[in-house]
């Protein structure tokens, strides 16, 4: 009787554990189930939302201070992205199309939730012409927009490839040396061994030669120009600097007026 008993409660033992299997089974097959049902929700929705006319790109916000650069055709470029919706729209390829453009230095693009696209747009600065063509900004770097959209009054650079940004440094320190003459540079020269030349806003041209005494002597072409040269600036062709303790003149022909000598800078 004892072995029936105990083989009585084995059996229901077992029953009663089969019957748990199952419930955890089914518990876990419907689990399962709504996870699936769940991520292929998702999945959905995720897809709805990235379809262009779900979440369209609806406005565009252009940010800089411009003088070439023209707000209509950077909103042109990225009108053109519109159908790409707001997820999708490759904003690098945005940014590298505006960066195209004219007169544009550089471009950052970002989202704007929900649907809009904001540029933040950073204009070229140009400090002269370069003698080969295009503009060179204060890095020293050519960009070449239209001709005819080159700013009026810029000097002419002329030099060796790549010692653009050694010229724009230059300028700018003979600017402010000649500043209080009321004097500019309107053509600037280095030669392949670095020797300086450069025609004044007046006409006359000034021969510094190398490098390490050019900064002296137009110091000293400052110091004496009131004195002995301003009052017959017209009639001066050339004065070379290349001497130690002074300076030499070339007058121009006579007749000839300072007119004739700025039309060839």
């Amino acid at each position: 009787m004892l072995f029936r008993r105990d083989n009585g409660k084995r059996q229901a033992s077992h029953a009663l554990a089969g019957r748990r299997r199952r419930s955890i089974n089914i518990r876990l097959l419907i689990g399962l189930v709504m996870v699936a049902g769940g991520v292929t929700a998702a999945g959905w929705a995720t897809g709805k939302m990235m379809q262009p006319d779900i979440l369209p790109l609806r406005s565009v916000q252009v940010d800089g201070t411009f003088t070439h650069v023209r707000p209509a055709a950077i909103r042109a470029v990225m009108a053109s992205f519109a159908h790409q919706g707001f997820v999708y729209v490759d904003t690098g390829a945005v940014r590298r199309k505006i960066e195209s453009l004219p007169w544009v230095k550089s471009a950052d693009v970002y989202r704007v939730w929900p649907d809009a696209l904001r540029v933040s747009v950073t204009e070229q600065q140009a400090v002269a012409r370069w003698e080969k063509g295009g503009l060179v900004n204060p890095a020293g770097e050519l960009f070449a927009p239209d001709p005819a959209s080159y700013p009026a009054d810029l000097p002419l650079f002329r030099g060796p490839e790549a010692m653009q940004l050694a010229m724009v440094r230059r300028y700018r320190e003979m600017q402010r040396i000649l500043a209080p003459l009321h004097l500019s540079v309107a053509r600037l020269e280095m030669d392949p061994r670095h020797a300086w030349r450069l025609a004044l806003g007046n006409g006359v041209v000034l021969v510094l030669g190398q490098q390490e005494a050019s900064h002296e002597r137009l110091l000293r072409f400052v110091q004496t120009y009131n004195g002995a040269l301003a009052a017959r600036a017209e009639q001066i062709e050339q004065i070379d600097l290349r001497y130690t303790n002074g300076f030499a003149v070339r007058w121009r022909p006579v007749g000839e007026g300072v007119s004739k000598e700025m039309n060839n800078v």
